[in-house]
């Protein structure tokens, strides 16, 4: 049947493992739970980036590609990732093999270097996976060829329901630093409604003075607690506050065709979940407050009022969403690709 690879950004070293730290949950999340999938129904993987020349691929995932960070600190720094990643698609493309795209941002739409190598690569692709059902309606029109919609996972187990019962109000925000201008926009806008005491951002990137420049335009008096994003991390942050904030912008085609993943880890965390209503958010409507709403302010109030929805939440999570059962999704489509 031949074997699996996947074109990975921002590693240090080829090792599977490194997935499963790694700050891009794009990685994470999609490339190291397909990889663990596969891995568990027997389909032979290589190495990231399949560097050897030995290594002959059947079947290629690519990752969010990632322009050179320029820090040294992963491999093909330096302005070498586009010419790697561009000569393998290339010779896979030349061999008959499949390459498919993990798409989870609109990146043919970028006016920049990512727009740029995905239009390079386009004619080469031979199929896409999107994490949402708006994902793949951004692409109406524009990709004739075979299209998979596969969730992100939890990965994370599931934690007792954190309950309030007066007092200081702690809130969680965490997540990528290029979803930092949302969360900067509610700190302006509708988190006045009804500011927490204590703001902990977790993310990959800190920006001390930036984060304090939105402070200055937040709440009067919002203690902002500022933190590098790991699941360690994120899981002791949880154990201290009492909701979750997940504000975005349902009118960014860049961003709104993003999975449900944060908002189900908030949930399997035991917190009551403030949320911008993106559309894979929409089908869990009754787990979590939307933001502009009269209940998303109450919840902001009072996290107590939301108690009652999160079992019920983590039940569905158990379920469907954990990365056993995503990665099985995954593994059920590499069979298919290359059985066809």
């Amino acid at each position: 049947m031949g074997d699996v690879a996947w074109l990975v950004s921002n590693v240090k070293t080829n090792d599977h493992q490194e997935l499963w730290n790694t700050e891009l949950a794009s990685s994470r999340m999609r490339a190291g739970v397909c990889i663990s999938g596969c891995l568990n129904a027997g389909l032979p993987v290589l190495p990231l980036n399949y560097r050897d020349p030995s290594h002959d691929p059947a079947l290629v995932f690519m990752a969010k590609y990632v322009p050179d960070s320029n820090t040294g600190q992963f491999l093909d720094d330096s302005g070498a990732r586009w010419a790697f990643w561009l000569e393998k698609v290339q010779k896979l493309h030349a061999k008959g093999k499949q390459l498919v795209i993990d798409y989870t941002d609109n990146h043919f739409t970028n006016p920049n270097i990512v727009g740029d190598f995905y239009r390079t690569i386009r004619p080469m692709v031979t199929a896409m996976v999107v994490p949402s059902t708006r994902m793949a309606r951004h692409l109406e029109g524009s990709w004739d060829k075979p299209l998979e919609i596969i969730p992100e996972p939890v990965e994370v187990a599931l934690q007792p329901v954190r309950r309030y019962n007066g007092g200081e109000r702690i809130a969680l925000w965490f997540g990528h630093n290029s979803n930092l201008p949302y969360l900067f926009e509610f700190m302006r806008t509708g988190m006045k409604e009804a500011p927490p005491d204590r703001l902990v951002i977790l993310t990959n990137h800190i920006l001390k003075d930036v984060v304090q420049a939105a402070a200055n335009q937040g709440p009067k008096g919002l203690q902002i607690t500022l933190a590098k994003w790991s699941v360690e991390t994120m899981l002791k942050a949880a154990a201290a506050c009492h909701y979750a904030i997940v504000p975005s912008n349902t009118e960014d085609a860049r961003k709104n065709g993003a999975s449900p993943g944060r908002l189900l880890t908030s949930l399997a965390m035991g917190l009551p979940v403030v949320a911008t209503p993106l559309e894979s958010y929409l089908p869990f409507a009754d787990y979590f407050a939307q933001i502009g709403s009269p209940e998303a302010t109450e919840v902001m109030r009072n996290p107590a009022v939301h108690a009652d929805r999160i079992e019920p939440a983590q039940a569905l999570i158990e379920a469907q969403y954990t990365v056993q059962a995503i990665g099985a999704q995954w593994a059920a489509y590499a069979r298919r690709l290359m059985s066809a």
